[in-house]
């Protein structure tokens, strides 16, 4: 773990190294610097040899600490701020206005880091030792007279204000990105959550309902029909274990839980005979030619019928009589789920938290995601009827 950080850390180096500030450093070393020397070794300008070899050294620094800035702006400040003084005060450099030479621009380079990479307060003071550069080259610049000293000085005090100001606005577009990022974030954070919560409440709700009710059946039938009795048993401890995988798939972190297949239309059938009992008739029908549904569909479908088979278990008190219809056309499919109402609402450990729809809302939710619709509709005198609209593939096929 520690190696894989390491080399992180060394991946995002390299990278830094390839950024466009740093090639704007480095345009200026390539393109600057040889400028500088040119204008340095002319006979009008040249000083003599210790004053020439001195200014090629400072120019040189002022470029590596242009490069520098990208990872230590504060550090690269205070040096360049020290070269730049030093170009404007040394008298031998003074008379070759070591302080305008080319070079002398990646000064601006490197208060642009200052204003990108630090706080407020850190780049206002940055900005503020600019500000006192200026004044000083203009006051000692032996190339400015008594009448344009002001001008240069409004003139460079602009420059240094435009690089603060340049770097100013990208920390702010960068921030910005990040605020964006960090939302985007915790948006799919709150969605991950959402569907975990709708999965979880889909697989215990279905299941404990079916236990109950499969061990209602185990125990009024213990006596009078064992073998019928030791069936819902079985089908109890087979429905817990399906949800102990199915909730083991929803919150396992680390892929140990077992994969199983996605539900197809065949997997209606498994959910229709989970939840027959006595006191419980359920009917399937299936009309039309069966088509293609995407495995989208196919699983918004599955989690649809199994909320409102349960919704009619949970919800009722039997006898409740529950028609399941599918019905295909070109185009889609519409499955229906239609209770009686039973002997009326559910009293007791099966009626739940009756009316709060919460697993209705997450299933129409996976429904729309889907490409279809659901719809819910109140019977007279009692009963409910949920419809499920899905759209199929093209080709016609089994599913």
């Amino acid at each position: 773990m520690h190696a894989e950080s390491d080399a992180a850390r060394s991946t995002r180096g390299w990278r830094a190294w390839l950024r466009v500030d740093v090639l704007v450093a480095l345009v200026g070393l390539v393109v600057l610097l040889p400028a500088s020397i040119a204008v340095l070794t002319q006979p009008e300008t040249r000083p003599d040899a210790p004053m020439t070899a001195l200014a090629i050294g400072l120019f040189s620094g002022l470029h590596l600490l242009s490069l520098l800035a990208v990872r230590y702006p504060l550090a690269a400040l205070a040096g360049a701020s020290a070269i730049m003084s030093a170009l404007a005060l040394v008298p031998g450099l003074r008379d070759v206005s070591g302080a305008l030479f080319p070079s002398s621009f990646v000064y601006l380079l490197v208060l642009g880091q200052v204003a990108l990479q630090c706080r407020p307060l850190i780049g206002l003071l940055g900005l503020g030792s600019g500000v006192f550069g200026a004044a000083l080259i203009a006051s000692t610049e032996l190339e400015f007279h008594d009448g344009p000293r002001f001008g240069a000085f409004i003139g460079l005090t602009g420059a240094v204000s435009a690089a603060w100001a340049v770097g100013r606005l990208l920390r702010l577009r960068r921030t910005q990105s990040e605020e964006r990022m960090q939302a985007g974030v915790e948006r799919a954070i709150a969605d991950e959550r959402m569907r975990i919560n709708r999965d979880l409440h889909d697989i215990v709700a279905h299941s404990m309902t079916v236990m109950i009710a499969q061990a209602e059946v185990a125990r009024a039938l213990i006596d009078d029909d064992p073998i019928r009795s030791e069936r819902a048993l079985g089908i109890v401890v087979d429905t817990g274990r399906e949800a102990l995988r199915g909730m083991r798939s929803v919150v396992a972190a680390d892929g140990d839980a077992p994969l199983r297949p996605l539900p197809t239309v065949d997997s209606l059938s498994e959910l229709v005979e989970a939840v027959r009992r006595p006191g419980s008739e359920v009917d399937f029908v299936e009309v039309g030619d069966r088509a293609v549904l995407r495995a989208g569909a196919a699983l918004a479908l599955h989690h649809a019928v199994r909320e409102a088979l349960t919704n009619a278990v949970r919800h009722t008190e039997p006898p409740v009589c529950i028609d399941v219809r599918l019905a295909w056309s070109p185009t889609g499919v519409r499955a229906t789920v239609t209770d009686d109402g039973g002997a009326g609402p559910a009293r007791g450990d099966l009626g739940g938290e009756l009316g709060t729809g919460t697993g209705l809302i997450g299933v129409a939710e996976r429904v729309r995601q889907a490409g279809g619709a659901l719809a819910t509709e109140e019977l007279a005198p009692r009963g409910w009827t949920v419809r499920i609209d899905l759209p199929v593939s093209l080709q016609k096929g089994e599913s």
